[in-house]
């Protein structure tokens, strides 16, 4: 049923475009949005995935409390509770607390975590392995009980903890220590290799007596050295467990999940600079002889530059910053921001940054205090703030979208003429181009992943796609379908480019061609009455199968990632379903028009809110889309009678009406992949 058109075909369909080409727009596939994962948490300090293929969400909140997130869910549940173990943290400034959290490579099977805390009463750090109530990563609770402590480290001053710990590429446990607290390190704990502060650490957790093993390679072990599992050893002996030194804080670092599986850190800085960092083993990275790449003149005799491992970038405390975020490399696969670039920030100012080809670039002003990122285990990165909020750095992206400036524009097919009318948005220009015949259905959507919304028409008579990609208007021609079949283009395999996708409503058959890799796939799901709907409801980032059943108004949706089902009583047997992101969450919201009174019904994902809003006539069509650029879809209606466009802009409910068509027009919105 698949197969390439035949070069005739093509040739026959590619028509000449007009002079209006010009105004298409330039590509913007690396413009990212934050957008609100969850707000209202008592002081989040950390997210990550467990890596188990589970798609959970865990967040570290620092008072002692690890909430579990399921996969598209932003309500959470207690995995576990330790406030009765680590110390409560005073004020927004206490550093101490629950800092840190990972999961055994093998957490699916044997449900072991990690955690970092300063314990009650002491404020001495614990590195301890928990395991899930039932012993397996099936479990959504940790066991209180099961506390093995691997590691205990005294420390001198409430601040400077570190608390970042995580597993390396090797399989060994890696743990930032802080230089032990108070201003320039007055015991020189950073450069003592003694004592394990001010250090990066690694250990081998897979061992019951002792509580840890020292990896063979690691640097310090041999003559003149010694365990430090209570934090130190004589002096002049090296402690076996350490890594790297010469750290002042380095309360956030991670692996690259890519490339060469560098660690990247951020070591936060004294009073005038902070710094990046690229930790291998048995490196010094100067503290506190060196702040950044400057001396400080603490122990002038011992500035020698070539004695030292200096940070790869420095920022120094102007424009109100003060203390740098480690983050994450990007190497997730919806194309949030270049493969490859680092993400930082500074928690004062609230600036996120990203480091990419060797250059800063300004991504976000928050206006927050940035406490740390985070990382699902797609690869997504998440930002977090001292307000109890989290937000997910997400691609700018909006419905019909044809000249790349991530708002939705006015655009209608002729078919009298076979003409597409598109007025663009970002400088009110109209492009005409002659695509399609009177008979398509049009499937606009980005079939080139450049974040441009492509041309497109499915053709029932011969079930063929067309389209014109924007990144080089180059013309493409795909067989896929029948002509009882429904197009649902969307992204199903999360790559950022639209798939051929087909519902046959007398079967109740998905047909999808998967646009990384060409596989196909075929899912019974449906009736012959159902009216598909495709679209990502659960915020993965793949088009779920799903339908809308006028006989009793119920959703019913399968989702792409885990194949989970879901159905949902929303509207009436006479209502026209548009779902669009209402509350700008990153999934599908359930909403219908009801074209006998005009009003639309919504039903939101992020806390299943409930709205009706009058906008329309009975004889309008309900084209939303993102018009205004928020991230939030906007109600909207076509009027064929004069040719109208009324938008309701959700980022400040200003009505919004152009002449853009005639009537016997179809817009374009209404058919764009949501």
């Amino acid at each position: 049923m698949s197969k390439f058109a035949s070069s005739a075909a093509a040739a026959a369909f590619l028509v000449i475009l007009t002079a209006g080409i010009f105004a298409q727009g330039v590509p913007a596939p690396y413009t990212p949005r934050l957008q609100t994962f969850v707000t209202g948490l008592s002081r989040p300090i950390f997210l990550r995935g467990a890596n188990d293929g589970s798609r959970r969400i865990f967040v570290v909140q620092q008072a002692g409390i690890i909430k579990v997130f399921q996969p598209g869910s932003n309500v959470a549940t207690d995995f576990i509770n330790l406030s009765s173990k680590c110390t409560q943290p005073t004020s927004t400034g206490d550093e101490r607390g629950l800092l840190g959290l990972t999961f055994h490579p093998n957490f699916a099977s044997n449900g072991k975590f990690y955690v970092n805390y300063t314990q009650v009463s002491t404020g001495t750090t614990i590195i301890a392995e928990y395991t899930t109530t039932t012993g397996n990563g099936s479990s959504n609770t940790g066991n209180i009980n099961s506390e093995r402590v691997l590691l205990t480290i005294p420390q001198p001053f409430t601040n400077h903890n570190g608390g970042m710990i995580d597993f390396g590429p090797d399989g060994y446990l890696y743990i930032g220590t802080g230089d032990g607290g108070s201003a320039n390190d007055p015991g020189a704990r950073a450069q003592n290799r003694s004592v394990l502060l001010g250090k990066f650490l690694r250990i081998d957790p897979n061992s019951t007596t002792p509580a840890y093993l020292i990896p063979f390679d690691n640097p310090y072990t041999g003559a003149g050295s010694a365990r430090c599992d209570n934090g130190s050893t004589t002096a002049g002996t090296n402690c076996q467990e350490i890594w790297a030194y010469g750290i002042r804080n380095p309360w956030r670092w991670s692996f690259d999940r890519g490339g060469t599986n560098q660690l990247y850190a951020g070591d936060v800085g004294q009073g005038s600079i902070e710094e990046l960092d690229i930790i291998n083993g048995g490196n010094n990275y100067g503290w506190r002889v060196y702040e950044g790449t400057t001396c400080t003149g603490l122990d002038p005799t011992l500035c020698i530059p070539g004695n030292f491992t200096m940070p790869f970038f420095t920022y120094t405390h102007s424009a109100g910053r003060c203390s740098v975020t480690g983050g994450f490399v990007y190497r997730g696969a919806k194309g949030s921001l270049p493969n490859g670039a680092y993400t930082y920030a500074d928690y004062c100012s609230g600036e996120v940054w990203m480091w990419n080809n060797n250059a800063q670039t300004l991504l976000f002003s928050t206006g927050r205090s940035v406490v740390s990122f985070g990382q699902d285990e797609y690869g997504e990165i998440y930002v977090l703030t001292n307000n109890g909020q989290i937000d997910k750095i997400v691609r700018g992206r909006a419905p019909s979208d044809f000249d790349g400036d991530l708002k939705t524009d006015a655009a209608v097919f002729r078919p009298s003429e076979t003409y597409w009318y598109i007025q663009n948005s970002s400088n009110s220009t109209v492009r005409a181009a002659q695509f399609g015949v009177a008979d398509d259905v049009l499937t606009p959507g980005d079939y080139d992943g450049d974040n441009i919304t492509d041309i497109g028409v499915f053709r029932p008579s011969s079930g063929t796609w067309f389209f014109l990609r924007s990144s080089d208007n180059t013309f493409g021609a795909y067989q896929f379908g029948a002509s009882s079949d429904t197009p649902q283009p969307g992204d199903f395999d999360g790559d950022r480019k639209t798939d051929f996708a087909v519902y046959r409503r007398p079967t109740g058959v998905w047909y999808v061609i998967k646009s990384s890799n060409g596989s196909f796939s075929a899912v019974q799901f449906g009736t012959s009455t159902d009216l598909p709907v495709a679209g990502d409801y659960d915020g993965d980032g793949l088009a779920d199968f799903t339908v809308f059943r006028p006989s009793n108004g119920v959703w019913y949706r399968l989702a792409s990632g885990d194949l989970s089902f879901s159905a949902t009583q929303f509207g009436t047997v006479d209502d026209v379903p548009v779902p669009g992101d209402i509350d700008g969450d990153g999934r599908l919201d359930l909403t219908v028009f009801r074209p006998s009174n005009g009003v639309w019904y919504s039903l939101t994902s992020n806390n299943n809110s409930f709205s009706a809003r009058q906008w329309g006539l009975s004889t309008d069509i309900p084209v939303p889309g993102d018009y205004d650029g928020d991230g939030k879809a906007d109600q909207a209606v076509f009027r064929p009678s004069n040719g109208v466009w009324y938008v309701l802009r959700s980022s400040n409910s200003a009505l919004q009406a152009t002449q853009f068509g005639a009537n016997l027009d179809v817009p374009a919105a209404r058919w764009a992949a949501p």
